[in-house]
């Protein structure tokens, strides 16, 4: 979630006309694989309660993802356009049909999109236990597989993949990074995986600690060493860079997956005072709403910023990340006080 309000923060910093490339760097590029971490993370969670060897309703499990996904997701959606439109003095923004196009895939603010995606992996949950069943009979072939086949559509897609200015199809394919699983397919499968083989991994993780710290340093100084290049050697602006260098990139899909390793090493294989525990504790709790509503403060304070024609230098990036996140904190845990209708809380807070 940290990680999520970084890059949505980087945008902002992206707005000054001399950036600090190194803030940029960190906001925009090392945070990038918060994005798939969350499908990581969803996925883990789903085949760590739902095991293989478990009998499994979906009736039942669709109807509790449905529940905590989908309305809050119509919600949000329908008040974020509603404050857009009026802040904007866009009132075609609420005709029926733009609402329509917004919902299916996920316009309503920048940070739906995720719940879009989430919401078709949930619906394909028998897909994925298929998947996995037959994965788990020959993961050393399977898994690399997988991955390189989703480095190459990833490629194609964030690169080649050029949306045609007249057709039947623009829309599905301009908005195809805010629905089509594919682009997280791998991501996805590897937390199901990770979750299937748990002690196995935490095993593994014990044993190969020094590797997990190597792979880390490479695929850091990768994203970096690629993010400076494009604008050393193809002088792009950071903009560009960012646009560039993303989650998607073969890059970053190696940076994903070696950070998501490298945390869990972290984390799991060395001791914490209790404090941390109960700070990512309390965080992870309140991560849902905090993740709904931070879009909300990130417009308050940019808006203050614009009023006040003061430009988005290091500093005040810094504190308006701090300031949004503190918000977003005390936002999710006054709503986890405070007694609202079932319907309204599940609205604003998933549950």
């Amino acid at each position: 979630m940290l990680g999520v309000i970084a890059i949505h923060i980087g945008s902002i910093a992206l707005t000054n006309p001399y950036p600090n490339i190194w803030l940029i760097g960190i906001l925009e590029i090392l945070s990038r694989y918060s994005v798939p971490a969350f499908f990581f993370l969803s996925a883990f969670g789903l085949f760590y309660n739902h095991p293989l060897t478990q009998s499994f309703s979906y009736l039942e499990y669709i109807k509790k993802r449905l529940k905590t996904v989908l309305i809050p997701y119509l919600a949000w959606s329908l008040f974020y356009l509603l404050y857009t439109a009026t802040i904007s003095h866009q009132v075609q923004l609420l005709y029926p049909l733009a609402i329509l196009k917004s919902l299916w895939y996920g316009l309503g603010m920048y940070h739906l999109y995720f719940l879009v995606i989430l919401l078709w992996f949930y619906l394909l949950m028998p897909v994925w236990r298929y998947l996995l069943t037959y994965i788990n009979q020959y993961p050393r072939l399977i898994m690399p597989l997988l991955f390189i086949s989703n480095v190459l559509f990833n490629y194609y897609s964030s690169y080649i993949w050029i949306t045609p200015a007249h057709s039947f199809w623009h829309d599905a394919i301009a908005y195809r990074l805010n629905y089509l699983i594919f682009h997280y397919l791998f991501i996805f499968l590897f937390g199901a995986f990770v979750a299937t083989h748990w002690q196995i991994v935490l095993h593994w993780l014990h044993q190969h600690g020094k590797l997990l710290c190597f792979a880390q340093l490479v695929t850091t100084a990768g994203m970096i060493s690629a993010y400076l290049g494009v604008m050393h050697a193809w002088h792009y602006d950071p903009l560009s860079a960012v646009f560039t260098i993303h989650q998607l990139s073969p890059i970053g899909m190696c940076y994903t997956v070696s950070t998501l390793l490298f945390c869990l090493y972290i984390w799991e294989c060395h001791t914490f005072p209790p404090f941390w525990h109960t700070f990512f504790q309390r965080l992870g709790d309140a991560s849902y709403p905090i993740y709904l509503i931070h879009p909300l403060f990130l417009s308050m304070g940019t808006g203050l910023l614009n009023h006040y024609h003061i430009i988005p230098s290091t500093r005040y990036i810094l504190l308006l990340y701090v300031s949004i996140t503190l918000l977003s904190y005390i936002y999710a845990s006054i709503l986890g006080k405070i007694s609202l209708p079932s319907f309204l809380r599940l609205c604003l807070q998933g549950k």
